[in-house]
């Protein structure tokens, strides 16, 4: 049996992606990767992360919230401007220009104002490829392997169970579950499904605290509410550290950037 690594919440830091990427080679040539969602923004790699995750044959990438941002903004973009330059910093004064105006360019806004600004520039420098846009944007929400549950924002139990539901009949989850599945942290502090672990990121270890009121709290990944939850986005864009989950042993080993290299760190036993 091969192995399945996970990770997530990756926002464009190429030494991490590269360091995670290569260490599950090491580890496993045919292994399967998991990624539960947002490779891009913030970071300056984000596109070029999020196009070889999504060429990847050994890869399984769900939707994170980011992406979901992306695909609304790229297309408001085609929508409304054509490009005739290729010039990096006058793209990103029209898209900069965008915040200050109304509401017609409410997506781009949005992609921006959450640290877009990499991601939609390199994607109009690729010249605004469509398929890449429609590709993310039927990206699954959920994978199931084992007592494992994954996705990008823990949600509900119910929440998850309709969301699996709606992508094996094939229609996709209705809008309030495809937000919630994407951007909840209202609820994290609930249980999750008796005898089940959900694995998700969205929502850094360190800003736990804010949501959670009786599980543990810090900067690593975290087995929260009786062993039923396991976050494993520690703001790799901010804190230079991620971690990837070896889900048949459920072993994480820690990554961290130090003086501009990348060291492998403790490995994390759950």
């Amino acid at each position: 049996m091969h192995d399945i690594f996970c990770f997530t919440d990756i926002h464009g830091c190429r030494p991490l992606f590269d360091a995670i990427m290569n260490y599950c080679h090491k580890q496993d040539p045919e292994g399967m990767i998991l990624f539960l969602g947002d490779a891009i923004d913030r970071g300056p790699d984000g596109y070029s992360i999020m196009k070889e995750l999504l060429a990847n044959p050994q890869v399984a990438y769900l939707k994170g919230n980011h992406e979901d941002m992306f695909t609304k903004a790229a297309r408001e973009l085609k929508a409304l401007f054509s490009f005739e330059t290729t010039n990096k910093e006058d793209i990103q004064k029209v898209l900069n220009a965008c915040k200050h105006f109304d509401y017609k360019y409410a997506s781009i806004q949005d992609s921006l104002y959450n640290g877009g600004l990499a991601t939609l520039t390199d994607w109009i420098l690729d010249g605004m490829p469509m398929d890449i846009v429609e590709r993310v944007d039927h990206l699954p929400y959920t994978f199931i392997y084992g007592k494992c549950d994954f996705s990008h924002a823990a949600a509900s139990p119910q929440i998850f169970a309709r969301v699996c539901e709606s992508e094996y009949e094939g229609d996709g989850p209705n809008k309030y579950d495809a937000q919630s599945i994407l951007w909840s942290r209202t609820l994290l502090q609930y249980e999750w499904t008796p005898g089940r672990i959900a694995v998700f990121g969205h929502t850094p270890v360190p800003y736990l605290s804010e949501y959670i009121k009786d599980g543990p709290c810090k900067n690593v990944p975290t087995l929260l509410s009786n062993g039923t939850k396991l976050d494993m986005d520690t703001g790799a864009v901010f804190t230079g550290k991620a971690y990837v989950l070896n889900v048949l042993t459920m072993q994480a080993q820690g990554f961290e950037i130090k003086n501009d290299e990348v060291e492998e760190i403790e490995v994390i036993q759950f």
